[in-house]
């Protein structure tokens, strides 16, 4: 085990969790569900919508609140990243302790619509976001259309992309309906494992 491994290992003991998937299941996406059940859920563009989780990761979230004004949890929003050498990319949403970022991209969709592939999934794939990191997450905020068919049909399009069967592809993610989860080869031939949420927002 390198320094960084026993780093990450003795932070994650101190905050009680067994390992980096349990940190990301049980407080990350957790938080994410339990935001989601108290905010505003009228449509509005991706940023105001992501702006209302992170209001309430800080003020009203009982699983990230203390933990964000001890500074020991970090959230960003707009997190800049270095795409290549000369162009910037801009992460949505990223949590993060030290040595572990978990960087999450949001996606609004009306449909089975290829951006969520094209200007989200791939971000991933070309290691232009979570580059030295083996997981992360990709929120759909459902403005309009079946819930579950906009899943459905995303999980379609996101088998097709260099997928990989793996212990965490196969492993069901039990604490919210509208999910999958799915495992890729990126273009440096390590793989990422993402999971994939889905939450509904109805018109004013």
């Amino acid at each position: 085990m390198n320094k960084k491994e026993q780093f990450i290992r003795n932070g994650l003991s101190c905050l009680g969790y067994k390992s980096k998937h349990d940190l990301i299941e049980n407080l990350y996406l957790k938080s994410i569900i339990d935001s989601y059940g108290r905010i505003d859920k009228c449509i509005g563009i991706e940023n105001d919508i992501r702006d209302r989780l992170v209001h309430d990761f800080y003020f009203d979230n009982k699983i990230t609140k203390d933990l964000l004004q001890k500074n020991i949890l970090f959230i960003n929003w707009e997190r800049w990243v270095f795409k290549n050498e000369t162009d910037l990319g801009r992460a949505d949403l990223s949590f993060a302790i030290s040595g572990l970022e978990f960087i999450v991209e949001c996606k609004r969709l009306k449909n089975v619509n290829q951006k969520y592939i094209d200007e989200g999934l791939y971000r991933f794939l070309n290691n232009e976001y979570s580059e030295h990191e083996s997981c992360s997450a990709m929120l759909g905020f459902v403005i309009e259309g079946n819930i579950e068919h906009i899943r459905s049909g995303i999980m379609r399009k996101c088998e097709k992309e260099r997928c990989v069967q793996n212990d965490f592809s196969r492993q069901k993610y039990t604490d919210w309906e509208y999910n999958f989860k799915t495992t890729h080869s990126r273009k440096n031939n390590s793989e990422i494992n993402i999971y994939h949420l889905f939450f509904e927002f109805v018109k004013n």
